[in-house]
């Protein structure tokens, strides 16, 4: 009977272990479309992160002011591929798109992805894009506030660089802050804060809600079902 049993147990375990490695190897992944829960925060430490299981396609959300910036967390699985790019619903809202490494460091930004057009956008294959895979974060702001960082906000802690028309400059953080992490925004003077109200649309390509397992995953998993396997061989052996 034990060994009944345990030939049961080997053969389950070694069934599971298929399963499992089958479903990580072979599952394709689903597109996911994240709508902002709220308001995303505008520091690394209350950024939002979307949620789900797949590519991430689209981020839905919304600025109540031109003052106002929405700042992901995402995970870039493939940087070759990565893009982003910020449509609004009525078309008047002026936005800039930035990117930030892990640690909070800028990487590169847009204003105006091409010429007349007001909607920011990322392109793939940019020499100041994202290098490695990774978790990133992603700004989606308007033009009256840029980010900073240090203890300041002021002109000399800008992260990005000046830039002139037509602004559709793919800029790295060479500006006088550019060096540091972000730690905020330029703030916009009260008299001059715009009530929005708009909605924007992110797409966005190379980019999983999840990190896809890394090959050692993979290999650990293909190692644990040959050891099922030899061992379950092993135990039909001496039941023998």
């Amino acid at each position: 009977m034990n060994s009944k049993l345990n030939n049961n147990f080997f053969k389950k375990a070694a069934a599971t272990t298929s399963l499992l490695a089958l479903s990580l190897l072979v599952n394709p992944a689903h597109a996911v479309n994240w709508t902002e829960i709220g308001d995303a925060g505008q520091l690394l430490s209350t950024a939002q992160e979307p949620l789900g299981d797949g590519a991430l396609r689209n981020i839905y959300g919304s600025v109540s002011t031109n003052a106002d910036v929405d700042l992901y967390k995402i995970f870039i699985s493939d940087p070759i591929t990565f893009s982003a790019s910020v449509t609004s619903t009525s078309g008047n809202f002026d936005s800039v798109l930035a990117l930030f490494n892990g640690g909070g460091y800028g990487v590169y930004g847009n204003d105006d992805a091409r010429l007349g057009d007001r909607n920011a956008g990322l392109p793939a294959g940019s020499l100041l894009g994202p290098q490695a895979p990774g978790w990133y974060y992603l700004a989606v702001f308007g033009l009256d506030t840029t980010p900073t960082s240090g203890n300041g906000t002021t002109p000399d802690h800008y992260i990005a660089p000046d830039t002139s028309s037509p602004f559709t400059s793919v800029i790295g953080a060479s500006g006088p802050g550019g060096a540091s992490p972000l730690t905020g925004w330029a703030p916009v003077a009260p008299g001059d804060v715009v009530t929005l109200n708009e909605e924007y649309r992110l797409r966005l390509s190379g980019v999983s809600v999840s990190p896809v397992p890394e090959p050692e995953t993979y290999a650990m998993l293909l190692a644990g079902l040959g050891l099922v396997g030899a061992m379950a061989r092993r135990r039909k052996v001496f039941t023998e």
